[in-house]
């Protein structure tokens, strides 16, 4: 998004770089604040690492701001807004970065978690945040920290679910399987000897990895659900080291190169193992298949 939303809107404040079910909490509350005051409702999130850049250590993102964004659409939310993460913006001062934010929107309420802060420092905090709103007559929602089997449901947790391969715990806090969007790429068609095609993305550098191994997982493809078998990770039973992401869509008879898909990941099936001939790697393979159908 880029220049002010000029119709009246609630905004949803965070970072949302997971959108996990705290944060779709927040986000379905902004929705329904936004229907009684007759506005749209924005989500504000982040292009570029916030979290890596305000700590000065390597962090990664369990999803990128394109794909963040297509889940927010998904969601129902009617305005994405995306700010840069630069010097400038954070050295906004509490009361800046709300003056900035209302010449940016149409402000008519503010939805946020119980543990929001804003501004250099993150001096800003709620106490702040419920002055502004009244001085300006603008409606404020506060939404409850959301908690799983006794423990906050955070982008942490769930990237150490993913680290773990525990995709069936980390779908569960995320509300929906955990994705990857990438274009397709050509490799040595290796697959397609072996009578399993597969279609090829290259990681983000800055993208969550997972536990190396095969997952179940599914693709849409013009409007249709494909079963897919995803193995993320090296390849070693052709020497392979470096970590690819490669998916055998069943059923699926068509070419992919260079288009932009989505593999949704929905649950593990074992380690990546060196196989000693392509005839056990494809026995390997048909059990595979058979398994995710």
């Amino acid at each position: 998004m880029s220049g002010k939303i000029l119709t009246p809107t609630v905004v949803a404040l965070g970072y949302f770089d997971s959108v996990h079910l705290g944060h779709r909490k927040v986000i379905e509350s902004a929705q329904a604040l936004a229907k009684e005051l007759s506005a749209t409702t924005t989500v504000l999130t982040f292009d570029g690492n916030l979290r890596a850049t305000l700590s000065r250590r390597a962090d990664k993102f369990v999803y990128s701001v394109k794909e963040r964004t297509e889940i927010l659409k998904e969601m129902g939310v009617d305005n994405v807004f995306v700010q840069s993460v630069d010097f400038n913006f954070l050295s906004m001062g509490k009361l800046a970065f709300l003056n900035w934010l209302n010449k940016k929107l149409d402000i008519k309420g503010y939805v946020c978690g119980k543990d929001y802060k804003f501004g250099k420092f993150a001096k800003g905090n709620l106490e702040d945040l419920t002055k502004y709103a009244e001085t300006n007559s603008q409606a404020l929602k506060i939404v409850d920290t959301l908690e799983e089997d006794g423990k906050k449901v955070s982008t942490s947790r769930i990237k150490i679910l993913l680290s773990a391969g525990d995709i069936a715990g980390a779908n569960a806090l995320l509300g929906r399987p955990f994705s990857i969007t990438g274009k397709v790429v050509k490799d040595r068609g290796v697959g397609t000897t072996l009578g399993f095609p597969t279609a090829n993305l290259k990681l983000e550098k800055h993208k969550q990895p997972l536990h190396e191994g095969v997952y179940a997982g599914h693709v849409f493809l013009d409007g249709k659900k494909f079963d897919a078998i995803i193995n993320f990770g090296s390849r070693p039973t052709f020497g392979g080291t470096e970590t690819v992401i490669e998916a055998h869509i069943a059923g699926f008879d068509g070419d992919l190169y260079d288009k932009e898909i989505t593999l949704f990941f929905d649950a593990y099936l074992r380690e990546i193992r060196k196989f000693f001939s392509e005839e056990e790697l494809k026995k390997q393979l048909a059990i595979d298949l058979a398994s995710i159908k």
